[in-house]
């Protein structure tokens, strides 16, 4: 079941979608209860929306910040070159962007020793 869920899990909304309902279905056939049945379901659906809404934005937040000004102009901007996938590509052009100015541009100070 995890490579099946491994698989499914690279077609978005749709692949996890009938994970749940293809582990609805063998709960139903393996447990008794419907809330037996439900529980493999709803922990599919709880888990990855917790790690990816909460753990992985508060993890990648400490490590990266970004200004959120800069983010609605970058979307403002690529919006209305390239529409919606413009929109979609905003905040990774932006990423990029910052990290390739960032190693470019050295923001050191001299400091005198002692």
């Amino acid at each position: 079941m995890g490579a099946l869920a491994l698989v499914f899990n690279y077609i978005p909304y749709v692949g996890p979608a009938i994970l749940v309902v293809i582990l609805f279905v063998v709960g139903l056939i393996s447990f008794p209860s419907l809330a037996d049945a439900a529980l493999a379901p709803s922990l599919l659906i709880a888990l990855p929306t917790i790690e990816g809404h909460f753990v992985t934005p508060k993890i990648v937040g400490m490590r990266l910040s970004l200004n959120p000004f800069a983010v609605f102009r970058c979307l403002a901007f690529w919006t209305w070159l390239w529409g919606p996938v413009g929109a979609f590509l905003s905040v990774p052009i932006l990423i990029v962007a910052l990290v390739i100015s960032n190693h470019l541009v050295a923001d050191t100070q001299n400091e005198l020793p002692g």
